[in-house]
């Protein structure tokens, strides 16, 4: 059996016939193996071959529906040429299993898709398709409801929408269970900035630089509340 790893290190360091190659010989071995499919998907991808990389994706699906980082290629793929509905649908069935079974009953499986929900979440945002986003931010909560950045992009995400009070109140909460993550709090300056309140923004940047007193942000942030006061006055 030839290792995964041996091909994904070939790929990496973009010897890509050489990658070409242990992969014509693995599927001569095992012609039903999904991970080499996807990992030939996932080489076609970066070659630009993009119709034969959806096809080699879909066969790594059929193999094996709950192939989960074969359904985020095929999605990044599908939303890169505008297919947004197909994407959706194809990481939907990849890990609808998952949320037929209680959340909770397999902690690694769990972060496993979370963390692929944040990530297909992070695509829709980049497309501004923020309703699809707060979906999938959604999910990757429920799953793994510890980790803050999914948090933030999700108060991020309601912030885009105009659901200003919801995000800030959202964030406000995470501060509350976690008083020393910096992030949240310029994140929070940030929303009261957008809305003209500077003096609470200049409250949480200024608790940033209690915990961390060299936070790049949080000084950038002082600097320019500083600056364009000035520049009012004179």
């Amino acid at each position: 059996m030839i290792s995964t790893q041996e091909i994904q290190n070939q790929i990496q360091k973009k010897k890509y016939p050489d990658a070409e190659r242990l992969l014509e010989q693995a599927l001569l071995i095992e012609p039903d193996n999904a991970d080499y499919f996807y990992l030939r998907g996932l080489l076609r991808s970066y070659q630009g071959k993009l119709v034969q990389s959806i096809d080699d994706l879909r066969k790594a699906l059929h193999h094996d529906p709950k192939h989960t980082d074969a359904a985020v290629c095929l999605s990044v793929i599908l939303n890169d040429i505008g297919r947004y509905d197909e994407a959706k649908k194809v990481f939907e069935q990849a890990n609808q299993s998952v949320f037929l079974k209680q959340v909770g009953d397999d902690a690694q499986i769990d972060r496993r898709f979370s963390v692929k929900h944040f990530e297909l979440g992070d695509l829709y945002f980049r497309y501004r398709r923020f309703d699809e986003a707060i979906e999938e931010y959604n999910k990757a909560i429920l799953l793994d409801p510890q980790m803050v950045e999914i948090r933030v992009k999700r108060a991020k995400a309601l912030a885009k929408k105009g659901f200003i009070s919801r995000a800030i109140q959202d964030l406000q909460q995470l501060k509350i269970e976690r008083p020393g993550d910096p992030t949240v709090r310029i994140q929070l300056g940030l929303l009261h900035y957008s809305q003209g309140n500077n003096l609470d923004a200049e409250l949480e940047w200024d608790s940033v630089l209690e915990i961390d007193p060299v936070n790049r942000e949080a000084v950038a942030y002082l600097d320019l509340i500083k600056t364009k006061s000035t520049q009012r006055l004179s």
